[in-house]
């Protein structure tokens, strides 16, 4: 029998938003979505308004993201129910220089039993050094520019502008929150270091 053909997923590279000319430090996106029988779990105007959020707020270290690659995950990868399948994600599809990516179909809380979660910066448990960012297709669009503060090595905090910032709270309004002056900082260094590492 003939082999499956791959989903064509390009318009998520060529319809999604490219860094401006204009950033000092455009980094890829390897994008890797769920594709079941009903297409794909998520669609571009989702993956845009997620690169759109994450250019905003890096723009403050002079960073910026572009989905460079795109590529189809299996319908069994629409659940990522533990710590293994967060691990068996990515562990044959790690490469440095770029972001990798997953949208997934449901994300679980794997320290909540029950519990649901939109995204995450995952480490690979046996290599520390392999790590990406999983989203769910529920996931809002300030969730990847939160994950990929984790990647440029921010924890959670406590300041109240900050979108790494947990807490429920009345204000700053959501759309008013970005990264506290410390954190930019941070990135800053966190960014210098990968390049320099070619992890980036």
């Amino acid at each position: 029998s003939a082999a499956a053909v791959a989903p064509d997923l390009s318009a998520f590279v060529e319809a999604t938003p490219r860094c401006a000319p204009t950033v000092a430090h455009c980094f890829g996106i390897h994008l890797h979505v769920v594709h079941t029988d009903a297409g794909p779990v998520q669609d571009v105007a989702w993956v845009s308004a997620q690169l759109e959020q994450a250019q905003r707020h890096f723009a403050l270290i002079g960073t910026s993201f572009e989905v460079v690659a795109a590529d189809a995950l299996p319908a069994s990868e629409l659940e990522i129910d533990d710590r293994d399948a967060r691990d068996a994600l990515g562990h044959a599809r790690f490469t440095r220089g770029v972001v990798h990516v997953f949208v997934v179909g449901r994300l679980a809380d794997v320290d909540i039993a029950g519990e649901e979660i939109r995204g995450v910066h995952w480490r690979e448990r046996g290599d520390r050094s392999h790590r990406w960012v999983i989203l769910s297709k529920i996931a809002g669009s300030l969730v990847l520019p939160h994950e990929l503060g984790h990647f440029f090595g921010l924890p959670h905090s406590t300041y109240d502008i900050s979108l790494m910032n947990k807490a429920v709270r009345l204000t700053p309004m959501v759309s008013e929150l970005t990264f506290a002056e410390p954190e930019v900082l941070r990135m800053r260094q966190h960014r210098d270091r990968m390049l320099a590492s070619r992890m980036l």
